[in-house]
């Protein structure tokens, strides 16, 4: 989609690109049941005997970007605040905002473009805390290839996963119209293949699994383009978040403890998340962890504490997917996140 086509054209596929992530969120995860039979019956007052049973369904399978969560949980904190959490990874074929949507799980973990989109589609999700303050999703390129900045995409061919929010805000910004996009699949013998291309990626992930067989690779941060989406947000329902207060502030609680507590025990934590995916080697994870940890605890976390999000960067998102498209209208960004029940910090 080239700056040079008619602006019809090009509104007509950036809202294509909307609805192919419109669709994906309407996949949802195979076996995925409810939390609770009824969740209704379960206390939310501190003094409750009875642990409340809740699930958070996560973005991806687990990594190091859910060491947050896997330290709550081995560490005895969600026991600790009356919770009984069923950590549920997510993958390719798993859409965290629809099994939390359809009352499956209670909480769900996506990104902040992510959740202003299902907003748009009458999805009332509302994000309550962010894990990483600046994104680290990047494009990855061999060394030798030239690239400096998001420019020198065009006429190369560029791994990417279809209707990304940020790869469509690249496109309008940079005037990438001589791209040849291939889907990205998660395999890189492709991307290996070819000096002259690039490729999604984090910068917790896949530079260390290229790197392992001998390429040599750069990244460029998402970023450095100014679009700055919150991401691995963790959200819940309107509905939930009324209905169960002192619940959504003991998760959200334990959560950030959690985090906290990941950040000088990540050695015993990478143990536990090499356990729940075995397909991960302990020193893909141990990078996972070093490689992210600024982007948890740096930025406004490190005044603010883990978790803390800004109208101010919610509002810049919003008018940017205005932008380009992917939105048709301003909403009132405080309907969309709070961060009242994360812990004084």
């Amino acid at each position: 989609m080239g700056m040079k086509k008619s602006g019809k054209r090009r509104k007509n596929v950036v809202k294509a690109g909307a609805l192919l992530i419109v669709l994906s969120m309407a996949l949802t995860a195979c076996g995925g049941g409810t939390s609770s039979d009824n969740p209704d019956q379960a206390a939310d007052t501190p003094e409750q005997t009875t642990k409340t049973p809740v699930k958070v369904v996560l973005n991806w399978f687990a990594k190091s970007e859910h060491g947050g969560f896997y330290a709550a949980e081995e560490e005895g904190i969600y026991d600790a605040n009356n919770l009984d959490v069923t950590i549920e990874p997510g993958g390719p074929q798993v859409s965290s905002i629809q099994i939390v949507a359809s009352g499956k799980a209670e909480f769900g973990v996506a990104h902040a473009d992510q959740i202003l989109l299902a907003r748009k589609e009458g999805i009332p999700i509302v994000a309550l805390a962010t894990t990483f303050q600046i994104s680290p999703q990047a494009l990855m390129y061999h060394e030798e290839s030239g690239i400096t900045d998001f420019g020198d995409l065009n006429g190369r061919t560029v791994f990417i996963q279809q209707g990304q929010p940020y790869w469509e805000f690249l496109k309008h910004k940079y005037k990438l119209d001589s791209v040849k996009e291939v889907a990205y699949t998660g395999q890189h013998s492709n991307f290996i293949e070819d000096p002259q291309s690039a490729s999604q990626s984090f910068v917790n992930g896949e530079p260390f699994v290229v790197e392992k067989q001998g390429v040599k690779v750069k990244t460029k941060l998402i970023a450095d383009s100014d679009y700055k989406p919150y991401a691995a947000v963790i959200y819940t329902t309107e509905k939930y978040l009324k209905e169960h207060p002192e619940t959504v502030k003991a998760f959200i609680g334990g959560t950030v403890e959690g985090w906290n507590n990941y950040k000088e025990n990540y050695e015993k934590i990478n143990k536990k998340i090499n356990e729940v995916n075995t397909n991960l080697s302990e020193d893909e994870i141990a990078f996972g962890e070093e490689a992210q940890r600024e982007y948890v605890y740096g930025y406004d976390a490190e005044e603010h504490g883990v978790g803390y999000m800004t109208e101010e960067r919610w509002t810049e998102l919003m008018k940017q997917l205005i932008e380009i498209g992917l939105l048709d209208q301003e909403m009132d960004v405080k309907t969309v996140f709070t961060t009242d029940y994360l812990p004084e910090h």
